[in-house]
């Protein structure tokens, strides 16, 4: 008599789990890259405006 283990079926295999983890490595890169652009515009353009009001204060 063999015994089945009932939770076996629920279980993920390790291929599930390497693709959920890449998928959510891709996923945070996407993120992160978008709020980085987002920081350097915002960043280069408070530069910007400064130099441009010392420039136009000379």
């Amino acid at each position: 008599m063999t015994s089945t283990n009932p939770k076996s079926s629920n279980l993920i295999n390790r291929d599930d789990v390497n693709e959920m983890i890449e998928n959510a490595i891709r996923r945070h890169n996407r993120r992160s890259t978008i709020i980085s652009a987002i920081l350097g515009w915002i960043l280069i353009g408070g530069y910007s405006f400064g130099l441009f009001h010392v420039v136009q204060n000379i």
